[in-house]
């Protein structure tokens, strides 16, 4: 068993297998990079087959202090037998801890595609000094969509006033359509600096949408979708598809056409479309239990069209510098 350098054919085929997740795809490695961020690439072979990977990237806390992270990363390969799949896991460790010591990092952290109900994943981290952080870079809870069922029966199974929406938005003459124009492109930062005013969150960059759409667009990770009536763009999302799986990452609206419910379509559109190029679930991403939470307006959105429900792990941690990590909580706490 050992470290290998792994191609990007390799690794995304190893990553779709295995159920990965698109935040641990060689593009989003490509992402990071371009945004100033030192990546490593670990894949772990046995007789000549790969039996765990991971993305691992050097953040910045601010302070001179940094982090490793493996978004949505999976440290353990519970699809190999437990006698490949922990040494495997304890390899990936080992190097994880020797770059942590060469980068001086305080922490890595890690935020497992495995659900609360997975108690073997959980006992594994715990075994191995992870500490668990109620603060999440990634939605702790999500709502997915099983596409398996017809157009019709993906309608009917959707809240009446959801469908009522859609049905809205066709009669007002909205159109959907996919770009990569770079001016629609704009359109969508535009919409999206106009929805956080009025939601009052904090965007990214728009640097970071411009090098996330450069790096995962020309691979056919991720697709811009514009709803439009006639010339006006009403509203916009980024879908990113990886494996057999659609999520829906970022949206933005103009607030002044909401009667015509532009955002309804949009979703039934790209969801549509996600069946028919054989994809098997829709990701809506992030929804929040709690209906005084800032983000019950859009898990009421999301909850419209149907799906099930899961609740992630979450966020775990290992310490390497223990007297700064505790440090970080505290400040953590207070932003």
């Amino acid at each position: 068993m050992k470290l290998i350098t792994a191609t990007p054919t390799a690794w995304d085929t190893h990553l779709i297998e295995h159920g990965g997740h698109f935040l641990q795809s060689w593009a989003w490695g490509e992402f990071q990079e371009r945004l100033g961020n030192k990546i490593w690439r670990l894949t772990v072979e046995d007789n000549n087959d790969t039996v765990a990977q991971l993305l691992v990237v050097k953040l910045s806390l601010g302070f001179g202090q940094s982090i490793l992270y493996a978004p949505r990363g999976s440290i353990i390969n519970k699809d190999q037998p437990l006698a490949i799949a922990q040494p495997a896991a304890l390899l990936l460790l080992d190097e994880i801890k020797k770059i942590a010591q060469t980068e001086q990092v305080v922490f890595f952290r890690i935020d497992p595609p495995a659900t609360i109900a997975d108690i073997t994943t959980e006992r594994f981290y715990a075994s191995q000094n992870f500490i668990k952080n109620q603060k999440d870079i990634q939605p702790r809870h999500s709502l997915i969509l099983d596409l398996e069922p017809s157009v019709e029966q993906l309608l009917n199974r959707m809240k009446p006033k959801s469908r009522y929406n859609i049905h809205l938005a066709e009669k007002h003459g909205i159109t959907v359509e996919r770009s990569d124009h770079p001016e629609d492109f704009q359109k969508f930062i535009n919409l999206i600096h106009l929805t956080s005013g009025r939601q009052g969150f904090a965007p990214h960059s728009d640097i970071y949408y411009r090098l996330q759409f450069a790096a995962l667009h020309p691979v056919g990770i991720q697709q811009l979708w514009l709803a439009r009536q006639q010339n006006k763009i009403l509203a916009a999302i980024l879908v990113n598809s990886f494996g057999d799986i659609a999520t829906y990452v970022h949206g933005a609206s103009d607030n002044r056409y909401r009667e015509l419910m532009a955002p309804h379509l949009l979703q039934f559109a790209a969801l549509q479309d996600a069946k028919q190029r054989g994809l098997n679930r829709y990701d809506f991403w992030g929804i929040h239990p709690d209906p005084h939470h800032s983000w019950a307006g859009l898990t009421r959105f999301k909850r419209g069209f149907g799906g099930q429900e899961i609740e992630y792990l979450g966020t775990l941690e290992l310490p390497f510098r223990p007297l700064l990590y505790k440090l970080y909580r505290l400040i953590s706490k207070f932003h």
